[in-house]
């Protein structure tokens, strides 16, 4: 069964509602535009027998968009899809020479009829999508970023709100319900745009690490409340750029590791206890891009992750070097906060395709070592303990009329489920793990 995205695929937003005049005429003007971006300042421009996107007019910025910051990481995405109105469904088509509106075939993996469940995956890894699950009346999703479950297993998403729903973070039951609001960072956690989050067990209590876009870490407790937070410049290069993604939690130190990937796409130890920056970086913008490019520099190293499987080496954090399509590996000493060497690169182009942006890297020992891969791009990847692609969950596809276009975080649940976050826009899926056919467990 085939469909097209259209307009009013974009006023059916849930939760977070946007305003759909404001969608639907943005998606005019794309049309119009022959399907090129007029609000990230794209102009339809005749090239022989095709009508190619140029960065030529005035970009025309939507309300919901918090920040030019924001609005610039959006244009920059849309920049490598050839200027295409990605928000409204269009897509470069080369044989017609200019942007299409997305008309999507079911691929072999995907069952999905008329009211027929949703399922992705392959093999023994595939999933069905529960709509019921994960539901938060009165949160405004503008963008969901970061994801993680803690010792009872209950979920958690940081979220950037739209500025009258004043919450970033919250907390669902390991099923997926009774949805509730974590309270306790107030405005001061809130504001700004909250990105990754990290949870770690330090002694007998947890942890919450968020990193905030505009300039803001803080450590908290499971409900918010702050126990530290380091707000502008905490000491580093004041003439870098500085934009925060995610921390690196490792269990066994008391250090912490910063991946800046909007910012200088350095990596910065901290101290875990006090957030006292330590003076020691790593990293820097790469030369050039793509998996080939100097190990150890980055193009927009957006996740840092513990690795705690034993296929991997002791003490190992991975970066996940998004516009690079590739995972980092580096070693750090658990006795001092001065090492953090690269021994290992994974790269994603292979499995997932060139245009790969695999946002960051959750592994998951207990679940014979299987990892998650949010890709910007689109799908889920789940890998081996050998950083294999097993199965690919093609969420934007699969959930294209809801707008779940841009996988940003996924987590594994204890059942072998798994919870995604997407961004631009805001959308939680919950994916219920289907038993293994008896001929597949065979294989």
């Amino acid at each position: 069964m085939m469909k097209t995205i259209g307009i009013l695929a974009l006023a059916t937003i849930g939760a977070n509602a946007r305003p759909a005049a404001e969608f639907a005429a943005a998606c005019k003007a794309a049309a119009e535009n022959h399907g090129c971006s007029a609000v990230c300042g794209f102009e339809a421009v005749k090239a022989g027998d095709d009508h190619i996107c140029m960065p030529s007019g005035d970009p025309t910025p939507l309300s919901f968009a918090n920040s030019k910051e924001d609005m610039a990481e959006y244009c920059s995405f849309v920049a490598t899809k050839f200027g295409c109105c990605d928000t409204c469904g269009y897509k470069w088509d080369q044989a017609v020479g200019e942007c299409v509106q997305e008309v999507t075939t079911p691929q072999p993996s995907v069952e999905k009829v008329s009211d027929a469940p949703i399922i992705g995956g392959q093999g023994k890894y595939r999933y069905q999508y529960m709509p019921e699950l994960l539901q938060m009346p009165g949160a405004s999703l503008v963008n969901c970023h970061g994801l993680v479950t803690d010792a009872e297993n209950n979920i958690y998403l940081t979220y950037q709100n739209d500025g009258k729903d004043l919450n970033c973070l919250i907390k669902w039951k390991p099923d997926g319900t009774a949805g509730e609001f974590m309270t306790g960072g107030g405005n001061n956690l809130c504001s700004g745009t909250p990105h990754g989050l990290k949870v770690t067990t330090e002694g007998n209590t947890q942890y919450l690490y968020h990193a905030n876009n505009n300039q803001k870490l803080t450590k908290t407790t499971l409900d918010g409340t702050i126990i530290w937070q380091d707000n502008g410049n905490f000491g580093q290069d004041p003439t870098l750029a500085y934009r925060p993604t995610w921390f690196a939690t490792p269990p066994d130190t008391n250090y912490t590791y910063l991946c800046d990937g909007y910012g200088s796409n350095h990596v910065y130890a901290f101290d875990a206890a006090t957030g006292k920056y330590l003076n020691k970086t790593w990293g820097g913008k790469s030369p050039k891009a793509g998996a080939d490019a100097p190990h150890g520099t980055f193009s927009t190293n957006h996740g840092c992750t513990y690795d705690p499987r034993s296929t991997t080496p002791k003490n190992t954090i991975v970066v996940s070097d998004r516009a690079n399509h590739r995972f980092e590996f580096f070693h750090y000493d658990p006795a001092t906060y001065t090492m953090f060497d690269w021994y290992k690169t994974v790269d994603m182009t292979g499995p997932m395709g060139p245009g790969t942006l695999p946002c960051n890297i959750r592994m998951y020992p207990e679940q014979d070592g299987r990892s998650i891969v949010p890709d910007l791009a689109g799908p889920v990847a789940v890998m081996d303990n050998t950083n294999t692609v097993v199965s690919i969950v093609n969420v934007s596809v699969l959930l294209a009329a809801e707008q779940h276009k841009h996988p940003h975080d996924a987590i594994f649940l204890p059942n072998g489920d798994m919870v995604v976050a997407t961004w631009a826009p805001g959308r939680i899926s919950y994916w219920k793990l289907l038993p293994v056919d008896e001929d597949v467990a065979q294989e």
